[in-house]
């Protein structure tokens, strides 16, 4: 009686083991050294250029992450090819922008990708942009600055 299951599992076998895991595609981003967790992180991402760094309107994508661990991480997916940039803030206040001292400089956490500063103001896109490939899988890390 054992030897009848036993060819009728094995098609059942092979069936579900033909199938593989989804690969992730898209831009993979992981936000690190968060000084707490409060708030949310902001993430911006600017495909070819409009709108980076300041105009989060016009950014290709936009996302309000939580903090967990003081990280924060998102999968863009299905991103089609180009030059893309990424630009963060980490909104202590829940106030959607930037807060500000008196003399300008941001009292709330800051990133571009590439982990590239600005020498007065914010990087370039230049200098901040990185190329993703249609269907690949693009991996950042941005570490935020105070």
């Amino acid at each position: 009686m054992q030897l009848k299951i036993i060819p009728a599992v094995i098609p059942i076998f092979l069936f579900i083991s033909s199938f593989q895991p989804l690969q992730e595609q898209g831009i993979k981003l992981t936000i690190t050294h968060l000084r707490n967790e409060k708030g949310f992180v902001l993430v911006s991402l600017f495909k070819d250029g409009a709108g980076y760094p300041d105009d989060a309107e016009k950014a290709f994508r936009r996302e309000k992450l939580a903090i967990y661990n003081k990280k924060a991480v998102i999968l863009f997916p299905d991103l089609p090819a180009g030059n893309y940039a990424i630009s963060i803030l980490q909104d202590e206040n829940n106030d959607q922008r930037m807060n500000k001292n008196a003399l300008g400089v941001p009292k709330e956490g800051y990133g571009f990708s590439n982990n590239v500063a600005g020498a007065f103001g914010p990087p370039s896109f230049r200098r901040a942009s990185f190329k993703h490939a249609a269907g690949a899988l693009t991996q950042l890390s941005i570490r935020i600055r105070y």
